[in-house]
């Protein structure tokens, strides 16, 4: 799934004609964002990219209530960086 929420509740699904930022991982310290302006999102780096560099976005993920154990387990990261949260939700 590709899906991208937006700050009026809409949502939008990447897998219906999306573009190659679908494609984007999550990293805890990601490189890129995704800046929301007019109903339409834009990544935007925030740190200098090498050439090749892969593009990372921080998730964010959000669930219903206080995340239980099984469901940060489901949601868990494993981008490898030094300062990793250890999960692709928001706020845990």
């Amino acid at each position: 799934m590709f899906l991208f929420g937006l700050s009026d509740g809409r949502v939008i699904d990447g897998s219906l004609g999306g573009n190659s930022a679908r494609w984007l991982n999550h990293a805890c310290v990601a490189n890129c964002e995704a800046v929301e302006s007019d109903g339409r999102v834009y990544i935007q780096a925030v740190s200098n990219i090498k050439a090749g560099e892969e593009l990372f976005i921080a998730y964010g993920l959000t669930t219903e209530g206080r995340a239980s154990a099984a469901v940060r387990a489901q949601y868990a990261c494993r981008c490898g960086h030094r300062r990793c949260r250890g999960t692709m939700l928001a706020g845990v």
